[in-house]
């Protein structure tokens, strides 16, 4: 396992400042999600303007460019924004290509509301999820890519991740699992990780403490909160899992959380330790994969 950070804990700092800062608290690698403002990455002259002199300076900084996260996602039923959405995954993937960077990640999202009738079937917004997945990734595997699905908004929860990334039928899509998002919706590593397994090429690291209720009570540092890192590290390490490991400290939405000078040192101290501790011997998991029917739902909340 690697460990990388995201941009989102450092919103003010220039791609010099993000390279330098992650040599000096022992990252290995780096995920964008905007640079000092902007959010379009494809649109960011400090990485598109000269893709070899970019690549070059990661090179010499000795860290690697791990992601570059987008905001894209296919769950609308307007096929125009599916298709602008469509249009930006591509224009990252173009990027990622042009800088040597394997992984674009996009978003699961929301299921949509339909006037006067409630929400729209679940399994119908996941397969149309799914359809743009199996478009795009013909594309990405043509450019040595690949598209991370992350689960958000209304798809927090494994058995979504799972059904929409194994529909796409390619690859070139995988999953990224954010820990935070998953334990929002009450599931805990025995489920997400035993179910998802291979798919995983990435794990989004961010910790929070829950109410009772299981209302989320605010950000905490890695190991501090309620998404039972050491054993989701014991699970990761039974299945084999040899990825990216990103600390993603959403400073960029909320600016009186902690500063990263502060964040990411602790959070590589504690995650190193994880990575170092020697696997546990782990049982067999049977009959934990994906429903092959899905039932309407009121989605969830997103934090």
């Amino acid at each position: 396992m690697k460990l990388a950070f995201s941009s989102i804990a450092c919103p003010n700092w220039d791609l010099a400042t993000i390279l330098a800062k992650a040599k000096q608290h022992g990252y290995a690698g780096v995920e964008l999600r905007g640079l000092q403002g902007q959010l379009n990455l494809s649109l960011c002259p400090e990485l598109t303007a000269d893709p070899a002199a970019t690549k070059a300076r990661f090179a010499d900084a000795g860290v690697e460019l791990v992601c570059l996260s987008s905001s894209a996602a296919f769950h609308m039923r307007d096929a125009h924004e599916v298709a602008d959405n469509k249009a930006e995954a591509r224009d990252y993937i173009d990027t990622a290509a042009a800088l040597g960077c394997p992984f674009v990640r996009v978003f699961g999202a929301e299921i949509p509301r339909l006037f006067l009738r409630g929400w729209e079937r679940n399994d119908i917004v996941l397969e149309r999820i799914a359809a743009a997945l199996r478009d795009l990734a013909a594309y990405a595997e043509s450019r040595r890519v690949t598209i991370l699905v992350e689960n958000s908004g209304d798809f927090c929860g494994s058995d979504d991740l799972w059904f929409m990334v194994d529909a796409a039928h390619s690859p070139a899509v995988q999953a990224c699992w954010s820990t935070l998002a998953g334990r929002s919706v009450r599931e805990r590593p025995t489920t997400s990780i035993p179910r998802l397994g291979r798919k995983i090429a990435m794990v989004h690291i961010c910790d929070g403490k829950f109410e009772a209720d299981g209302s989320f009570a605010g950000l905490v540092l890695p190991g501090q909160g309620d998404c039972e890192m050491e054993r989701m590290f014991e699970l990761l390490k039974g299945t084999g899992f040899d990825g990216w490991l990103t600390v993603d400290w959403p400073k960029l939405w909320n600016a009186a959380l902690p500063d990263a000078d502060k964040v990411l040192p602790e959070a590589a101290k504690y995650l190193a330790a994880l990575i170092k501790k020697p696997p546990v011997v782990l049982t067999a998991y049977k009959g934990d994969k994906n429903a092959p029917k899905f039932k309407a739902r009121t989605p969830v909340a997103a934090i």
